[in-house]
């Protein structure tokens, strides 16, 4: 599609990973980025507890033992927020945008991200909305506010890290395990659960370039 901008973003698919791989991919691609270089990579990370800087280890509410032998990793990071989940079924988002180029200051991004997954989720059917106060997209389910995408970012040098973690079809209960960007009445839901229906990963993404090249004004380039 033609754009105003005229910037270019690469899509990295990486599938299902171990979290520490997918952060020292996108550290790899941050130290080599050309000047007009964007980079959006797509993943899945097998059970993860990260905390952010905002976040401490009472965010965490099972001990270290019972964690591991669920299979939980626990790992500090250097992203903005508290204490959030990463599963199989959950679509992790990096964009590498080079905020300059874009015209945006970094609240303007976190905001503008938030906008692109709302319009995003409109265009499969599901309504959604921003709360002030509350970063990310929350849903009204069954009279309940929940949480379907969770945003924590940084940046570095005008380039953003980290970025948004999606609930496709992933298992909500390993949200049970903390408190939830330090909401402790905060609930977590899905694509699966609002539609009621299985979920197709690469309809989902394309749905969701769609958006990013809508509300981002650029071009996105899959290999």
């Amino acid at each position: 599609m033609s754009t105003q901008n005229n910037q270019k973003i690469k899509v990295h698919d990486l599938g299902l990973v171990d979290y520490t791989f997918g952060i020292n991919f996108q550290k790899d691609l941050l130290n080599c980025i050309e000047k007009d270089e964007n980079h959006l990579i797509f993943l899945e990370h097998n059970k993860t507890i990260t905390i952010g800087t905002k976040g401490t280890v009472g965010d965490i509410l099972f001990t270290t033992e019972q964690l591991e032998n669920d299979g939980f990793s626990v790992i500090k990071t250097d992203r903005g927020g508290q204490a959030t989940i990463h599963n199989k079924g959950q679509l992790v988002v990096y964009p590498l945008v080079q905020l300059r180029e874009f015209g945006l200051k970094p609240v303007d991004y976190v905001r503008r991200i938030e906008i692109m997954i709302v319009d995003f989720l409109k265009e499969i059917g599901i309504d959604s909305k921003i709360i002030i106060g509350k970063t990310g997209v929350w849903i009204d389910s069954s009279n309940k506010q929940k949480k379907i995408a969770a945003i924590g970012v940084r940046v570095s040098g005008g380039i953003t890290m980290h970025g948004f973690a999606l609930n496709m079809d992933n298992n909500l209960s390993d949200f049970n395990s903390i408190i939830p960007c330090g909401l402790p009445e905060s609930e977590a839901t899905s694509l699966k659960t609002e539609l009621k229906s299985d979920i197709d990963k690469s309809d989902i993404k394309s749905k969701l370039l769609n958006s990013f090249e809508k509300i981002f004004d650029c071009e996105v380039i899959v290999d």
